[in-house]
Parts: C-alpha cells; structure tokens; sequence
C-alpha cells in the first residue's frame, strides 16, 4: 500500500452535481415537455422509454436524465407521481496536471473503504491499454475502480477523464456513487424530487469518502495475539542468526504488501479480527465539495 507522502493532491476546484438521475411517470410526459428537459440537461441529455412497470402497472413511461439542471430538478420536485429508483451522485475534482490527478487516483485507490461492503463484493480495476492522443490513461495507469458489482445496491465508481462533463476543464478526477433501486435512494433521504433540492453533496461524501491506512505494527499484534491466545499490548522482539526484529511489525507488514487496497486488508481479515484497533484515519477534507448544492 502507498505511504502517506502520496496523500490526495489539493486540486483547483470541485463540483458536485447528479450525474444521472432515473424516475418512473404515471402519467408520460409530452413531446413538447421532453424537448424542453432535454434541452436543460448536459451533453447526455435525456432518454425516454415506454413500457409498464414491472413493480406497479400504473408506472408508464421511465425517464433518465443526465447532467440535469436546476430548473430540470425544480420541474422534477413539483411532479408527486416521480418514483425515482436510480441517481448517480458526482464529484469532478479538477487538477493544474495530469501527474497529480493520477496520484490521487492511486492513493483513493488504496486507501478509499465502505463502511458497509459485502463480503461476496470486491475491488476490481480495468485500466486501459489504449495510447491514443484521445485516451484520458495509458498502459499500467489509472483505470476505473469499482468496489461493487454493477448491479449493487450502493457502487463506488472511480476514473480519470480527459476533461469534466459539467465544465469542460482539464485532468479531471471523476468519483461517482451509484444507487441502484428505490430502497437505496430513499436511504440517504432521497424520497420525492424535491428532496434532490435539497441534498448537500459535501455532508454526503463526508460520510462517504472514508480513507485509512493500517499501522503494521498494532495490526500485527492482534494478529499474533490471536494465533497465541495472549493479549499481549507490547510488541514481541525475537532474534535470529543475530538478528533483532520487531515480531509484531513483521507480521503486519506480511498482510498488508500481500494485499492491495486498505478495503482488502478488512474484507479478509476482518472477520477474524478486530482490525478496526489497527486503522488509522486520514482525512477527507482535501476532497470535498463547498457546503450545500
């Protein structure tokens, strides 16, 4: 795992928005009405199907926007017959070079874990062996995190851009929170449109962007302590062929460069141990976006 000297890089700024968010309709909406949202979004735009609901016959016309505005979301709070099941909450962090987009990449890489994470989930990166002048990445760089699979309930997304979405501004670091179904948008408080007006995305990802890294040293202990029955709050020194090492440390130091990622680190050891004793929390705050909207 990085060392701390690789901490997040301070960017040149930070937006947050909704990059998609996803509703059914009792009653569809007109072609005027379609043109003039569509018109409010970003370069995504928005899309349009028709069909029945499988959860409720009354549901008949699902609608996806991408990138909506304010007046989109302000049109979306005054419609009551909105069943959103689907958002994807953003933050864009905007870098002066692409070396330092990269790094944070890295470090949230290795050092980014869920409070909840299944233990059937796992952390998996594609990264792109493309060269082309259009490729955001290169061989062995950055490529796209995901902490879930694709149809999980809650999906951490992470990837570098050529430039943001919403600003068009370069390097761009792209972190996104997936929600998949109507029972894990309305858990972060997410139950009508006119919710979405009043989400503050800084106190969202400030529960959410939850960074550690382990001390070796305590974490070895509890995994010695544990293997011998002891509770031992000292680290054992042994000596071999004249040679004094910390015992604990070593330990430690085996799990974590045999593991990847922090998340890994307590997804295996986790239900063995109380790895928790032996995290170390760094902060977040370089990461967030201004209060509020």
């Amino acid at each position: 795992m990085a060392d701390l000297r690789y901490a997040p890089k301070q960017s040149e700024a930070i937006y947050a928005y909704f990059d998609k968010v996803s509703f059914w309709l009792q009653k569809p909406l007109d072609q005027a009405t379609v043109v003039k949202l569509r018109a409010e979004c970003g370069k995504g735009g928005l899309y349009v199907e028709e069909r029945l609901a499988r959860f409720n016959s009354r549901y008949h016309q699902r609608i996806q926007l991408l990138q909506p505005s304010d007046a989109v979301l302000q049109w979306l709070a005054g419609r009551h017959d909105a069943y959103i099941n689907q958002l994807e909450i953003t933050l864009d962090s905007v870098f002066k070079y692409r070396s330092d987009r990269d790094e944070t990449w890295e470090f949230l890489h290795r050092h980014l874990v869920r409070r909840w994470h299944g233990k059937n989930q796992e952390i998996r990166v594609v990264r792109s062996k493309s060269r082309t002048a259009s490729s955001a990445i290169g061989e062995g760089a950055i490529g796209t995190r995901y902490d879930a699979g694709r149809w999980a309930k809650n999906l951490l997304v992470c990837y570098g851009e050529n430039h943001s979405r919403v600003t068009g501004e370069l390097n761009c670091l792209h972190l996104e929170w997936r929600l998949n179904g109507v029972k894990a948008v309305r858990g972060i408080g997410i139950n009508a449109g006119s919710d979405l007006l009043e989400f503050d995305h800084r106190e969202f990802w400030q529960k959410r962007l939850l960074l550690f890294t382990a001390d070796k040293e305590r974490l070895g202990r509890l995994i010695n302590n544990h293997r011998d029955g002891r509770r031992s709050r000292k680290s054992t020194t042994e000596i071999r062929k004249n040679y004094r090492f910390n015992k604990d440390q070593r330990m430690g130091d085996i799990h974590v460069r045999a593991r990847e990622t922090v998340q890994e680190l307590i997804d295996d050891l986790g239900p063995s141990y109380r790895i928790h004793r032996a995290l170390i929390p760094i902060s977040n705050e370089v990461l967030l976006p201004d209060g509020g909207r």
